[in-house]
């Protein structure tokens, strides 16, 4: 005859392990897939920019009422700053590695991009053209009227060549065809390389590493993985790195697929 404690032992241990092979099973039906691949991205956008900062000196021979003196002189160089808006497209190549979203009514998940990309801008400005020369003036009116720089109005061609790494945060839901359909909010760092071309005068060649670029995305990405689609907002902002280096902001539109 068998001892009544025993078998409420087995009984407690087949318990326990029915409970430990039920949560594996759950944790089975809900796997973390990573989903690590190229994506693509071409957009249209709008660019204001702030240009480089130029210092111009005072040139020419001004009157004294008894012969000529450098009009330097009488009056200091001036600094002169451009700026302009526009309208370009761009593109983007990344790697983007995040879970596939589980099937469920509701799924939030984190995700890491990084690349690069090219935009190609042309704006309508205000460009520094210098100061005029002083030649044939009188020294008193350079003295009392100073050294203005002038400005021309000019297009200007606006090269960025970005890198960026970064995260993103899908918020969602999956519908009945197992397909995630959500918003993906993303923020990355994104040195900059930038050309300013302008068509009066010289142009400026410039990096950065104090760029940033925030993107709203509008996804609906399929549970295995075979289609990854979205509309984009994107704002990116770089910042000079010295006080008279260029400062460019772009508002963009654009779609991503793999």
């Amino acid at each position: 005859m068998k001892d009544p404690g025993s078998r409420r032992r087995f009984s407690s241990w087949r318990a326990l392990l029915a409970g430990v092979l039920a949560a594996g099973d759950s944790l089975e039906a809900r796997p973390a897939h990573a989903d690590g691949e190229l994506q693509y991205e071409v957009r249209e956008q709008v660019a204001m920019a702030l240009l480089p900062t130029h210092d111009y000196g005072v040139t020419g021979s001004c009157a004294t009422g008894t012969g000529l003196a450098p009009a330097s002189a009488y009056a200091s160089g001036s600094a002169g700053r451009g700026q302009g808006m526009g309208a370009g497209v761009g593109g983007r190549v990344f790697y983007r590695d995040a879970p596939r979203p589980a099937p469920g009514s509701a799924s939030t998940w984190w995700g890491f991009r990084a690349g690069g990309g090219l935009d190609l801008d042309l704006l309508y400005a205000k460009v520094p053209v210098g100061i005029p020369d002083m030649s044939g003036k009188l020294c008193q009116s350079v003295k009392s009227d100073g050294a203005v720089v002038q400005y021309g109005d000019s297009s200007v061609l606006l090269v960025q060549v970005p890198a960026y790494a970064g995260g993103e945060l899908g918020l969602g839901s999956t519908d009945d065809t197992a397909t995630w359909h959500g918003i993906v909010l993303g923020a990355a760092w994104a040195p900059t390389f930038t050309v300013i071309q302008p068509w009066i005068t010289s142009g400026d060649v410039s990096a950065s590493y104090l760029g940033t670029e925030l993107t709203l995305d509008f996804a609906s990405i399929e549970a295995t993985g075979a289609r990854i689609s979205s509309k984009r907002l994107a704002v990116m902002l770089v910042l000079p790195v010295r006080e008279d280096g260029p400062l460019v902001l772009t508002l963009s539109f654009g779609a991503v697929w793999r």
